[in-house]
Formats: structure tokens, C-alpha cells, sequence
């Protein structure tokens, strides 16, 4: 079994460190991904429907980065 210590020696890493490496490598993927489509929404024309559809992708995009965020006290 890889050893799961939070301390690795010097240039080796250990599950937990790829572990988090994996989650930093998913909050930024997801960070990119939310700025493409907040970049990118102000340019869709949907006629009267866009009106109403900002605000809630905007909703969706504040909520995905605070679930991503994991606002868990440790």
C-alpha cells in the first residue's frame, strides 16, 4: 500500500500528495471552465430568454465555486 503521511522527503511525492495534487488540478480546470462560460455568455444572443437565463447561469457559476471552494473549517 503507498504510504499516506502528510510529509514525503525531499523529491518524492506519496498518495497524499497526489491526491493533492488532483484537487488543485480540478479547481483550476474548474475555475478555467466557469471563466470561459461567464466570458462567453455576454455574447450568446438568446433574444428576450437571455434576459432571464444571466442571472441564473450567474446563480450556477457562484454556487459551483463555493461547493469547489469547500468552505469547511479545518
Amino acid at each position: 500500500m503507498a504510504d499516506t503521511t502528510p510529509n514525503s522527503p525531499a523529491f518524492t511525492l506519496n498518495l497524499t500528495d497526489f491526491v493533492s495534487i488532483a484537487k488543485n488540478a480540478a479547481l483550476v480546470a474548474v475555475a478555467a471552465g466557469l471563466t470561459y462560460v461567464g466570458e462567453n455568455l455576454v455574447k450568446v444572443d438568446l433574444g428576450a430568454t437571455g434576459v432571464m437565463l444571466v442571472p441564473v447561469v450567474t446563480v450556477v457559476i457562484n454556487t459551483l465555486v463555493k461547493w469547489a471552494k469547500n468552505n469547511v473549517g479545518e
